[in-house]
């Protein structure tokens, strides 16, 4: 593999969305493998998957567009969204189900009835901690009772991945592998990994291809950049409203503190007032001018 000076790593992760994509998105062989180490299906769901348009149209001109990283359609025509979330963000746990119910909702058109739904499985992938109360790296959602652990209905399914709490340890399954693959950075680490079966032999092949392309190096580094970009003019707009917010608790600690001089400054008036004779409707005249 040549050398680059762009510092990114040799081996392009592919906790990228970028380069996520490149690998997956149009390779069925690759995307069938792993998709089936996270969710268990019967093996001809994955008989026919088709990768499809990842764009969820909104019903009405003001409402969000929805753009998915990958969106698969199986045999059943089971919908599968599966994202790759490399940075942390706010909401993330709403953006999953907002995702989710669009892909639900946009299956109903006009003259449809509800029973034309079909299940809806998200796959969400971090390179942060999202579920912090224990520490599995695979978390399934589904919509069920707590108390008698009825399930409601299976339409509706979340599979959450963690990618830092994976082990270095294998734990003996496939999933395991397909993270490790997620995380890699070193060609070395790609052929160990390669070396666990032929179809990670051909994802670690299709990555090493896409880290080699140098349009795709550009890309990514542009994005980084930009990435970097953004995180400093938040960092200033930070600083800024801080600042800010530091001037308006200083002004209010001026005002409250004039205020209790003033309180004090008139009490004392008050009293000497009262021990020079004046009365209570005198002293309000003397000092408010009221009367």
């Amino acid at each position: 593999m040549p050398r680059f000076n762009d510092g990114l790593p040799e081996i392009l992760p592919p906790i990228y969305d970028i380069v996520f994509k490149l690998v997956f998105a149009k390779r069925p062989d690759l995307l069938k493998p792993l998709l089936k180490s996270v969710i268990s299906l019967p093996d001809e769901e994955y008989g026919e998957i088709e990768i499809v348009d990842p764009n969820i149209y909104p019903e009405h001109i003001d409402e969000k567009l929805g753009v998915l990283d990958i969106k698969v359609v199986l045999k059943s025509k089971t919908v599968i969204d599966v994202e790759m979330q490399r940075e942390k963000v706010a909401c993330l746990r709403e953006r999953v189900l907002f995702y989710c119910a669009g892909m639900l909702r946009e299956q109903v058109v006009s003259g449809d009835d509800y029973g034309s739904i079909k299940r809806v499985i998200g796959v969400t992938i971090t390179n942060h901690v999202m579920i912090p109360e224990d520490g599995a790296y695979h978390h399934r959602y589904t919509l069920y009772d707590p108390e008698t652990r009825s399930e409601f209905t299976d339409l509706l399914e979340v599979h959450i991945l963690e990618l830092p709490k994976l082990s270095r340890t294998d734990d003996g399954s496939e999933l395991w592998w397909w993270m490790r693959f997620l995380t890699v950075r070193t060609k070395e680490e790609l052929a160990m990994i390669a070396e666990k079966n032929p179809v990670l032999e051909k994802a670690a092949a299709r990555l090493t291809e896409v880290s080699e392309d140098m349009h795709t190096r550009h890309r990514l580094e542009s994005y980084r950049l930009y990435e970097m970009d953004q995180r400093v003019k938040a960092r200033e707009a930070k600083r800024e409203a801080e600042e800010e917010m530091r001037k308006v608790k200083e002004e209010l600690r001026k005002l409250k503190e004039e205020a209790r001089v003033a309180k004090v400054e008139g009490m004392e008036k008050t009293m000497e007032l009262l021990k020079q004779g004046y009365s209570f409707d005198e002293i309000k005249k003397i000092l408010f001018g009221e009367g």
